[in-house]
């Protein structure tokens, strides 16, 4: 019995001074804010390349995992032995072939096409307003309309040479050579590979300090619910990039065919676009057409539109349900709704990770509205568990003495 009360003495006197340790350590932050603040910046300014590095490595881990599988798939095989070591070896080098090739072709061919549009900026402009001092927009009552919402020609130049990639893509070699950048990007690299070789060792350790810390209802609902996250961000990673590169292709053909001197950069751009779901289509085909238009005449923008709308409907209803399958078997409300939050909270990157995140939460609330479905169930005397999204619920519960 002493023993006993030793003990929660003991528990008292640590939680009060851990208690008071954590008041001491806020009021010397608070204190102290702007040295903080300054130690902070620079420590999140050392792990940046950490982050890219890991990034990298996590994006190049979907792919490296699948030839890997399949080295291990070669029983008996030298291959078998080095499975991760050369998975690792021959993505890397296909990343780095990738990297240089958009680095020495693809951005040099955007930076052309770009320069070039605002070079013939002037015809371009003259030519829309020709078209649209055709139409009978007095008749209608839109002529002011118009004259508000269309800008002046000088507005619209410079905001195309503000994007004219002279200061985002024009100047590569001068940034690459920067010292700091190099070894930035030293250190991303390195670190990207550490991170891809290390992986099944890091999940090991992780499973371990996993098993050591956490009760077991805890640690399965950790293990479903970090399975879900990877699965989805994973999922939504592969088929999201394999469908722009189709969308890009195709519309690329397409261009050709309908003799844009632009149909290269416009399919890239359009490609880039469909990263975003929903919106990013959408966008880059209005600004599509509307270039093309501009450039190749109205007769060839209306046929483009139509182009256009037929091939993101088969996009939609055909290349993306085949990729994706029933992965995010999301409404569009849902989706219009996640992207618009995550573009308001994370700009960009809320945007395109917003559909990952929505299923993520959208299975952890309907595990959650299952549980406590059964829970009600139990007290009012049936049986039977309640399903959430076809998948079993997992018990989660937390003891109450705890």
């Amino acid at each position: 019995m002493e023993d006993l009360l030793k003990k929660k003495q003991m528990r008292v006197f640590l939680s009060r001074l851990l208690l008071a340790m954590l008041v001491i350590v806020f009021y010397k932050i608070v204190m102290n804010i702007s040295d903080v603040m300054i130690w902070t910046k620079s420590f999140t300014k050392v792990l940046i390349p950490f982050f890219y590095g890991f990034v990298i490595a996590y994006l190049l881990n979907i792919p490296c995992s699948a030839l890997e599988r399949r080295l291990n798939r070669l029983k008996n095989s030298p291959f078998q032995k080095r499975s991760r070591g050369i998975s690792v070896f021959v993505i890397y080098a296909l990343f780095i072939v990738v990297v240089v090739l958009i680095i020495n072709k693809v951005i040099p061919l955007l930076q052309k096409s770009i320069l070039d549009f605002i070079l013939n900026f002037n015809i371009y402009y003259n030519n829309a307003i020709t078209f649209m001092e055709q139409l009978p927009l007095e008749k209608l009552g839109l002529s002011e309309m118009v004259e508000e919402i269309l800008p002046p020609r000088p507005a619209l130049k410079s905001m195309l040479e503000g994007i004219g990639l002279k200061e985002v893509l024009g100047s590569l070699n001068a940034v690459l050579g920067v010292t700091s950048h190099i070894f930035s990007g030293f250190i991303t690299i390195v670190a990207s590979i550490y991170f891809l070789l290390e992986t099944h060792n890091f999940k090991f350790q992780m499973n371990r300090l996993i098993n050591l810390f956490l009760r077991e209802k805890v640690r399965k609902a950790v293990l479903r619910y970090g399975t879900i996250i990877n699965d989805s961000f994973k999922k939504f990673i592969v088929c999201q990039l394999l469908d722009s590169v189709i969308l890009c292709t195709i519309t690329t053909v397409e261009f050709t065919i309908l003799g844009s001197k632009y149909a290269v950069a416009l399919g890239i751009i359009l490609g880039i676009c469909n990263i975003i779901p929903y919106f990013g289509s959408i966008f880059g085909s209005i600004g599509a057409v509307i270039i093309i238009a501009c450039t190749s005449g109205i007769n060839t923008g209306v046929i483009a539109a139509v182009v256009l709308l037929i091939t993101q409907q088969m996009d939609g209803n055909v290349i993306q349900p085949k990729l994706m399958g029933n992965s995010f078997s999301l409404s569009p409300a849902l989706i219009v709704i996640g992207i618009t939050l995550g573009g308001a909270m994370a700009r960009i990157w809320g945007m395109i990770l917003a559909v990952p995140v929505v299923n993520i939460l959208k299975v952890i609330l309907g595990d959650f509205i299952a549980i406590r479905e059964n829970k009600l169930q139990e007290a009012e005397g049936h049986t039977g568990p309640v399903q959430s999204s076809g998948d079993p619920v997992p018990d989660v519960s937390v003891d109450s003495d705890k």
